[in-house]
């Protein structure tokens, strides 16, 4: 049968996809059930297999994984781990973990000898490190690494370290990073690898773990809050001076770091979480009250109000608020302890929603905030006429294009839930195509009435955990030893389950009661019309693939070419505060507006060019072809190469960016490709 399937080539087109899974299936029931196969049957297998693993259909090479694992040897262990420069999903991510754990020996053995070499193939060494038993994974590392790390940290070894190290290798970890042997950005990287060893695999560096607290006086700020951020996953907490002078540093992530470590400390940190109560700068006020909350309740009451008090801003506010209503009965116990009136309307407004997002419903503390700002609480159910008569106003006098703005906006958080086209948040539905398959009233309902009908499959979770936090969201994926939520900042929640005190279907949708309370009627009824055309042919539709969604946006500026950083933007992560993300609007326009909110520079930078920045992913080899519509002068760079034609791409994911003459903004800019998929998240 096996030879058969093999006289006739491995195919590669989708439609004959049948063919690679059952050749793969053939090959994987050949090698388990001969226990002597003769070498040379042995090295036919293996060349078939060298070939499925690269198949562009992931259950061929889900199959051929599998199949390696029955043909113990060096050579199946390295094709297995080859399948890594093509896209991964879990389960794939899963069959290749059982393949290399079965295979661990002679990968090991392959590696001692030399015969498999990590160099370039560093991607593939951090999964088989994971993948292995952790006294052979610091086995090999103690071999591949050998002595000293290079100063500026170059290399995966910092990382793999910190994810399959033992207590000899983090000792010396430790030991390199307290003595200066790292440059700040790696001693910065070691510090949050020794961190993850400690959270994830509850190990510890072998030698003194004080000696890291003299890091709190870097002048570098992410080699601060790396430091205290360790002090809280070893929970060896700094002096109590250290932590007050340190609440008032000029960086923002130190000043969060505090305070991470003040909630680790427990009880014993009230005492100083009272004295920064007091601070006069609001912010850290805010951040020891939310802390004090976390850890008492009833006696950080009165540091919460006077917060509140202070909540001017809606963004201050919404970040106040989401981060207090997690904590298990804060709604109820601050509720009676607000004032009659003087809240103002920004913390009211936003506290009220927060109260009702997330499958979460604490009206007395809705009622309370609206007495005590003088808004309305209205909370009667709409009735089918009410909800009848804004459907077809909205279809009458509507205007989709404003409402894709209304759509847009930050204080409705639209785009942080829902995707469009694939580009977009993933706690609610996709709405790609809602208007073409749900009538408008069911979009009024939906909006006014969230808990009236849920989406199946949307049912959020809610958890309280033993530390007396409670957090909802949308079940990402679980495993037995955590569950992970997305929750409504569009964020994934990590939760073990020895930390779950108890988990319930949420009685609320996650979508948030009184969501349209910030409009006048105007926009409500230009979001219903926008709503109500997404996926109908035309202008919202968003179904075709083939063009950039998703984009991150900033500036080369002066500085950067003074200080010899004018590449930056090929080397930073998409994840790093200097890129701002946007999505294009669902013709797949990125506008000029959009490009100018998101890349406004201070007043004494100068900007040198404009950057939008996506990527596409390709499964094999080929050349791509990008089609830009843009006024003239703007350029296109793959990789850190202009591209002028089509160009060629190994398998894998790409950086594209768009620079444009700060001075010459285009209108919109428009990037298409057939040749390749755009990352969408």
């Amino acid at each position: 049968m096996i030879g058969r399937l093999k006289a006739g080539g491995v195919p590669s087109d989708g439609c004959v996809m049948f063919h690679g899974i059952v050749l793969a299936g053939a090959l994987w029931l050949g090698a388990a059930s001969t226990l002597a196969a003769t070498s040379s049957d042995a090295t036919s297998r293996l060349e078939t297999l060298a070939q499925l693993v690269k198949d562009p259909h992931p259950r061929v090479r889900l199959e051929a994984l599998r199949a390696l694992a029955k043909i113990p040897g060096a050579r199946s262990a390295e094709l297995a781990l080859s399948v890594l420069d093509q896209p991964m999903d879990p389960t794939l991510d899963y069959a290749l973990w059982l393949t290399i754990n079965e295979l661990s020996e002679p990968w090991i053995a392959a590696l001692e000898s030399g015969a498999w070499k990590s160099e370039g193939r560093e991607k593939q060494l951090a999964f088989a490190l994971k993948s292995i038993r952790p006294e052979q994974a610091s086995r090999v590392l103690g071999r591949v690494i050998g002595g000293r790390l290079p100063k500026d940290g170059s290399g995966p070894w910092i990382e793999l370290i910190g994810q399959a190290g033992g207590p000899k290798e983090l000792g010396a970890l430790l030991q390199q990073t307290v003595t200066g042997g790292f440059d700040d950005a790696a001693t910065t990287r070691a510090l949050a690898a020794l961190g993850e060893a400690a959270r994830t695999r509850k190990a510890r560096p072998e030698g003194d773990t004080q000696g890291i607290l003299k890091l709190l006086g870097s002048p570098n700020d992410s080699v601060r809050a790396a430091t205290l951020r360790l002090s809280g996953d070893w929970k060896t907490p700094p002096p109590a001076d250290s932590l007050i002078r340190l609440a008032s540093d000029s960086s923002e992530s130190v000043r969060s770091a505090v305070f991470e470590v003040l909630r680790l400390q427990g009880t014993g940190s009230l005492p100083l979480l009272k004295q920064l109560a007091s601070d006069k700068d609001p912010a850290t006020r805010r951040r020891a009250a939310l802390t004090w909350a976390a850890l008492d309740l009833n006696g950080a009451g009165p540091a919460l109000v006077a917060a509140i008090q202070g909540l001017d801003q809606e963004q201050t506010a919404q970040e106040f608020w989401r981060g207090l209503l997690p904590i298990k009965g804060s709604g109820k116990s601050l509720a009676p302890q607000l004032p009659a009136s003087g809240i103002p309307q920004a913390a009211a407004r936003t506290g009220m929603r927060v109260a009702r997002e997330g499958g979460r419903n604490d009206m007395d503390l809705v009622l309370a905030l609206a007495k005590g700002s003088g808004l309305s609480a209205d909370t009667q159910a709409f009735t089918g006429q009410l909800i009848r008569e804004m459907a077809a106003k909205a279809a009458a006098t509507g205007n989709p294009q404003r409402g894709e703005l209304v759509y847009r906006r930050s204080d409705l958080a639209c785009t942080t839930c829902h995707a469009i086209g694939g580009a977009g948040g993933r706690v609610g539905p996709d709405m790609t195509s809602i208007g073409a398959s749900a009538q408008p009233d069911y979009l009024v309902e939906s909006l006014l009435m969230p808990n009236a009908k849920i989406k199946e499959g949307y049912h959020g979770v809610v958890v309280e955990t033993k530390d007396g936090q409670t957090v909802s969201g949308t079940v990402v994926r679980e495993s037995g030893n955590e569950l992970v939520l997305r929750g409504t900042a569009n964020q994934e929640i990590v939760i073990a389950k020895s930390d779950i005190e108890s988990r319930n279907q949420a009685s609320a949708s996650l979508m948030p009661a009184g969501l349209l309370d910030p409009l006048n009627e105007t926009e409500q009824l230009d979001l219903v019309a926008f709503l109500s055309q997404l996926g109908k042919p035309g202008e919202f539709d968003a179904s075709k693939g083939g063009v950039a969604r998703k984009w991150r946006l900033s500036n080369i500026v002066h500085t950067d070419q003074q200080n010899g950083q004018a590449d930056w933007m090929w080397k930073k992560p998409l994840q790093d505060k200097r890129w701002t993300e946007v999505l294009s609007r669902v013709n797949g326009d990125l506008t000029r507006t959009l490009m100018e909110n998101a890349t406004k520079a201070n007043m004494w930078s100068s900007k040198i060019a404009v950057l939008a920045v996506t990527e596409v992913q390709l499964a094999q080899p080929g050349t791509v072809r990008f089609q830009l519509t843009a006024t003239k002068g703007t350029e296109l760079w793959v990789d850190g190469s202009k591209a002028d034609g089509p160009v060629s791409l190994g398998a894998g994911t790409h950086r594209v960016i768009v620079r444009i003459d700060p001075n010459h903004i285009p209108d919109k800019i428009r990037l298409e490709t057939s040749d390749a998929a755009f990352v969408l998240n």
